[in-house]
């Protein structure tokens, strides 16, 4: 099942020109952040296979190869986002791409690949043989052969790529968190912030520069515009927020990336 978060292309004058958004409650996103690196400490009773993990990523490479596409680079907050959901999935019995109580893969990628601005993907696999050891091919043919999944293998905007595998005894469930990577924080983004010039602090040595961005309730498309050419307005209110960095795309255009989720006290 395949999952893509475009970004968003707005035209200048941008500064102020988004709609309100609401704060999602910190509480609950600090839950999920614990319990994400719950999974990736205990596995869910398994394994993660690093080995299986970057056999996918010679065959994805493959794929893209044949089709005249760049490889794609891993990328180790990527990895852990897609790890932390193929635990997260073991425990709860739910396979999907949006968690029971509604995390999305935006969120995950936001909570855990502190220093990266992008567009995310998802595809995820759950597999187990009537006989022998599943193979990363199989999970690979099964992405390969479906429409979907096909489109996040060889999407050409993707540039980085994690996938996390976990064995639970003859069942493996495996996830592929794809990014366009549009820009690198100078080092990761704090998690928790007292206020938006922190934020502002963490993007002032990204490459390339970011100049203003909004913010949203994590994995939302309703934007807040918080900062813009040295101005912030308005006042952010207390909550879990995702930052969503404006790149200049073209003449007074602008695309809205999805970068870290933070916690602002």
């Amino acid at each position: 099942m395949p999952q893509i978060l475009r970004r968003t292309l707005l035209s200048a004058p941008l500064a102020f020109a988004a709609g309100m958004a609401s704060a999602a409650p910190v509480s609950r996103w600090q839950a999920y952040e614990r319990r994400l690196s719950r999974g990736l400490s205990d596995a869910a009773g398994g394994d993660f296979d690093d080995g299986f993990e970057d056999t996918l990523l010679d065959l994805n490479n493959i794929i893209r190869e044949r089709q005249d596409l760049p490889a794609l680079r891993p990328d180790h907050g990527l990895t852990l986002a897609a790890r932390a959901h193929a635990a997260d999935m073991a425990v709860s019995g739910v396979f999907d791409h949006v968690t029971s109580d509604g995390f999305s893969a935006a969120g995950r990628v936001g909570l855990l690949a502190r220093d990266l601005v992008g567009a995310p993907g998802e595809n995820i696999a759950m597999r187990r043989n009537a006989a022998g050891a599943v193979q990363p091919d199989q999970i690979m043919n099964q992405w390969r052969t479906s429409p979907g999944h096909r489109a996040n293998l060889v999407a050409r905007g993707f540039t980085h790529v994690g996938y996390g595998v976990l064995r639970q005894g003859p069942r493996v469930i495996a996830v592929g968190a794809y990014a366009e990577v549009s820009a690198r924080l100078a080092r990761p983004a704090p998690l928790r912030v007292r206020s938006a010039d922190e934020i502002a602090a963490a993007l002032s040595r990204a490459t390339p520069a970011i100049g203003q961005f909004s913010v949203s309730e994590p994995g939302g498309d309703v934007l807040t515009t918080t900062y813009a050419q040295g101005r912030l307005q308005p006042v952010l209110r207390p909550g879990a927020w995702q930052l969503r960095p404006h790149l200049l795309s073209g003449e007074r255009r602008y695309q809205v990336a999805w970068g870290p989720v933070f916690f602002l006290d």
